[in-house]
């Protein structure tokens, strides 16, 4: 028997800023379409690379302790995604959870809070992390601007040894966590958990991965000619089929 907890599609809807506008959230829609990338937020400078600033003094804002540059989805079936929809609008796309998952595409690291009972392991995690992150950059300060090695290489000395424990930590850990208070009842804008996040680092192309297109119904046909252009001029090769979805009018 399918259970219907989990989708092997996953979602990314454009409409964080304004999910009430759907003109603007249309327009967002059909400039990713055309470059068939969802691209990541400006870190630090940068964007589409894979950065994480890190900032001792930085408030967990949204849950996040770091600032990082990904990709965010929801790991939600289609049925269920009206709930979602109410805070970040009815346009988005579809991709395949197999296709992105190779590409380091993951569920973010949930760690629950609660501000009723003093001494709860998750409210202190986040801190313990920054320590051992600071610990490092100040016991073995020669860390080099810029550094490149092949993965899994073995360390050469002790100061390579902890740039890659440095790296490891803040790449892999703390730019997938996400703290959420477990005492927030299930509406509450702030419970990020209901999310299901995943998070890829740097940008998601589409081309291989896209499976479904999300907007109300009246706005299909002017994105199916965005993908048929696309397809015409061979500017991505696009694995199809593409469907196109459209989440109830109240939600």
């Amino acid at each position: 028997m399918k259970q219907n907890f989990a989708s092997d599609v996953l979602y990314h809807l454009v409409g964080f800023r304004r999910p009430d506008d759907d003109d603007a959230n249309f327009d967002i829609l059909c400039t990713i379409l055309k470059s068939m990338e969802l691209r990541t937020n400006e870190v630090g400078g940068q964007r589409g690379g894979s950065t994480t600033r890190r900032d001792p003094n930085r408030p967990v804002i949204k849950g996040e302790p770091a600032e990082q540059t990904v990709v965010c989805l929801c790991d939600i079936p289609f049925d269920s995604l009206p709930f979602h929809a109410r805070r970040y609008g009815r346009f988005g796309v579809g991709v395949s959870r197999s296709v992105v998952a190779q590409w380091g595409t993951r569920p973010a690291i949930y760690i629950p809070t609660s501000k009723r009972g003093y001494g709860c392991w998750g409210n202190r995690f986040a801190d313990e992390v920054k320590t051992v992150l600071s610990g490092l950059d100040h016991f073995f300060p020669d860390t080099p601007a810029i550094r490149s090695r092949p993965a899994g290489s073995p360390a050469t000395d002790a100061q390579d040894a902890v740039d890659e424990a440095s790296t490891l930590i803040s790449r892999d850990l703390q730019s997938f966590i996400k703290l959420w208070d477990v005492d927030l009842p299930d509406g509450h804008p702030e419970n990020f958990y209901l999310e299901r996040e995943w998070r890829k680092l740097a940008n998601l192309p589409l081309a291989p991965s896209l499976r479904e297109i999300v907007a109300p119904q009246k706005y299909h046909d002017e994105l199916k000619a965005i993908i048929a252009s696309l397809e015409v001029g061979n500017r991505y090769s696009i694995t199809g089929p593409i469907s196109y979805m459209e989440l109830p009018e109240t939600f």
